[in-house]
């Protein structure tokens, strides 16, 4: 039995039709099937729909509104929680539960489950990189620290990491008018030389870059901007053979810090990661004419960096 399929038998005619026409976003898996025309039976339309999502219960569930959540809902004879992420959460565990003939294998390797972060469905890859230690989860913000930057710029990997751990906690201050304030500053707190040029920061081997976070209303960690990683005319892989991603959350009074940090090297896991979510958008003020090459939010749950924040479902 596939829940997927299931679900979408109680969908309504309406609801399939305009969900059949919904084109995949530009960060969804490209999909090759071609659906059923307008006067297909309702049947024939709910198996379509049921097959483009089969392998994806999460994803079938995240692009259902509200309406079509409680029609699933009460066509299973459950409950209706409050609220459209709890509803999403409560149908996928009933939905995994009748696949696997119990709960017994959710939240393992064979049927990982996904966590609310907002009110989507996100399932978290465990990590793959050096992190450091949290002393609970969802990570707290760590407690006010001093800055103290090493006295010359760390002449090994492990220097390195041990002057991040010193970041965290550093109070950075109001950025300003000016982007770039804190990647400057997170150099200068790792006693980072800033060379410029298409290399990466560190003795042309690790990358160092920040990446905003912010908790949702359950306090779990999620991404809030795509991270910059290059001016469009420079070599952006040549960024992220190795990089160094500090965690930055913003604090009261336009202040921010940093809550910890992220060693990701290049592998054939994070290259297939890289060719879906790096793209190009403007960069630069209003007006501009400038692009630059991004990496969009969700490679941080797909490359395990959300998971040494908020743990693993």
């Amino acid at each position: 039995m596939n829940a997927a399929r299931r679900f979408t038998r109680h969908l309504s005619r309406e609801a399939l039709l305009r969900l059949l026409a919904r084109r995949p976003g530009r960060f969804e898996l490209a999909r090759a099937d071609e659906p059923p025309g307008r006067d297909a039976a309702t049947d024939e339309l709910a198996d379509a729909f049921g097959a483009r999502h089969e392998r994806d219960l999460a994803g079938l569930l995240d692009v259902l509104g509200d309406d079509e959540l409680r029609a699933i809902a009460r066509g299973e004879k459950r409950d209706l929680p409050e609220g459209t992420g709890e509803l999403r959460a409560a149908l996928w565990r009933h939905g995994a539960t009748l696949e696997a003939g119990g709960d017994a294998w959710i939240g393992t390797a064979l049927q990982p489950a996904p966590v609310l972060i907002g009110d989507r469905l996100v399932v978290l890859a465990p990590p793959r990189g050096l992190h450091p230690i949290a002393p609970a989860l969802p990570r707290p913000v760590p407690p006010p620290a001093p800055p103290a930057p090493p006295e010359a710029e760390p002449d090994s990997i492990d220097e390195l990491l041990a002057a991040a751990d010193r970041t965290l906690g550093v109070r950075l201050g109001a950025r300003g008018a000016d982007k770039g304030a804190w990647g400057q500053a997170a150099a200068r707190l790792l006693g980072v030389v800033e060379r410029g040029g298409d290399e990466p920061d560190w003795r042309g081997d690790v990358e160092i870059k920040t990446v905003p976070v912010a908790p949702d209303r359950r306090g779990r960690w999620r991404v809030t901007e795509d991270p910059a990683v290059s001016m469009a005319g420079a070599a952006p892989l040549a960024k992220l053979m190795r990089v160094l991603w500090l965690c930055r959350v913003p604090l009261p009074d336009g202040d921010a810090t940093f809550l910890s940090w992220y060693l990701l090297e290049w592998d054939a896991e994070v290259a297939r990661l890289v060719g879906r979510y790096l793209h190009t958008r403007p960069k630069g003020g209003a007006g501009t004419r400038g692009r630059g090459w991004y990496l969009h939010k969700k490679f941080f749950a797909d490359a395990g960096l959300l998971a040494t924040l908020n743990g693993v479902a």
